[in-house]
């Protein structure tokens, strides 16, 4: 079979070479219903655009990067499973735009700069999705500055608007904590990422409203900031466990932290559910496994990823950022009763 040209579709469809070709570029000046004919016309044909030559007309790559963090721990393998996740809802988005998908690696925010630079100098893609926004996040700046397209997971406190999807991480902890303090829980641990992220500060903002409503102050010996990763969980617990007043719940950042905060807690002797309770706060749906599986606040994590792939193309249509913004609220998914706490925690 002939491969399908634009004479080909012209041909078929009737229309001139210059009305097909304006159609398949999405030029204004056709009429929607003649663009529509051309383009089930060109589909049904086979045709595909020569990538390469729409590139030098347009001076676009038509590529999307995505800056994903790896750990700087080779042991640490959670990261991998998230992004993964995270990287197949934005392809998805992308699946029916004539953009692809870029990944590139980084260690730290210093890497993340250079290669922004790259990007953006070179030409190496049209847009840039990213994670793990910070207070003054010079990332954000910087490509504020340049006007090239981007969107964040995650809010950000810039004075530009921008464009956002983000995980109500303040609700989830408030909720999570107003839920324990309504249990009779009064000794509240929190297990939170670095505090240089945003969303640890939200998240420390939902705990500590949550206890005032409760009429509890916070206890700064309660309070862990840490990477997400099971090793913190780990060494919280190990922290918690020390105190004279043990705390008699633990609410963590993510279900890494959680399995690290439920293996200390084995190898200590604590029952969880009976001893202390623990919650995460961000579901990657894992948590169901764990023994014994732990009540969560759960995103789903595909859906949330597709809509920043779905707001980058909005973004590189010149969509106005307050149409490109989302908090999502987490759904509580409780896998164990997180029984009224005792009396007294054990100290023992």
């Amino acid at each position: 079979m002939a491969r399908a040209t634009i004479k080909s579709i012209a041909r078929e469809t009737g229309y001139s070479v210059g009305t097909v070709s304006n159609a398949l570029r999405e030029v204004d000046s056709v009429r929607e219903d003649t663009r529509q004919k051309i383009q089930a016309a060109a589909a049904r044909l086979g045709y595909r655009v020569n990538m390469d030559g729409l590139k030098l007309r347009t001076n676009k790559s038509y590529r999307i990067a995505v800056l994903v963090s790896v750990s700087s721990d080779a042991a640490e393998e959670w990261e991998g499973v998230e992004f993964t996740r995270v990287l197949a809802g934005i392809s998805s988005a992308l699946q029916t735009s004539r953009y692809e998908m870029s990944v590139f690696n980084v260690a730290d925010l210093s890497d993340a700069m250079t290669i922004l630079v790259r990007i953006v100098q070179d030409g190496l893609a049209d847009g840039v999705i990213f994670s793990g926004t910070l207070h003054d996040d010079p990332r954000i700046a910087f490509l504020q500055q340049h006007r090239f397209p981007f969107v964040t997971m995650g809010m950000s406190n810039s004075k530009t608007p921008h464009a956002y999807v983000d995980f109500d991480s303040q609700a989830a902890a408030f909720d999570a904590t107003a839920r324990l303090v309504g249990l009779g829980h009064r000794r509240i641990a929190l297990v939170n990422p670095p505090a240089k992220l945003i969303y640890a500060a939200q998240r420390q903002t939902g705990y500590e409203q949550a206890l005032a409503d409760g009429g509890l102050a916070p206890d700064p010996t309660l309070i862990f900031n840490g990477p997400t990763t099971a090793s913190t969980g780990q060494l919280c617990f190990e922290a918690l466990h020390q105190l004279k007043d043990r705390p008699t719940a633990c609410i963590c950042a993510n279900e890494a932290m959680t399995l690290g905060v439920l293996s200390a807690a084995h190898e200590a002797g604590v029952q969880i559910g009976r001893d202390m309770v623990v919650i995460s706060t961000d579901d990657l749906q894992l948590s169901r496994y764990f023994v014994p599986p732990t009540t969560t606040y759960y995103v789903p994590i595909e859906e949330t990823s597709h809509l920043l792939g779905e707001y980058m193309l909005k973004a590189l249509d010149g969509v106005d950022s307050s149409e490109t913004q989302k908090k999502i609220r987490a759904t509580l998914i409780e896998r164990q009763p997180d029984t009224p706490a005792p009396q007294k925690a054990p100290t023992t």
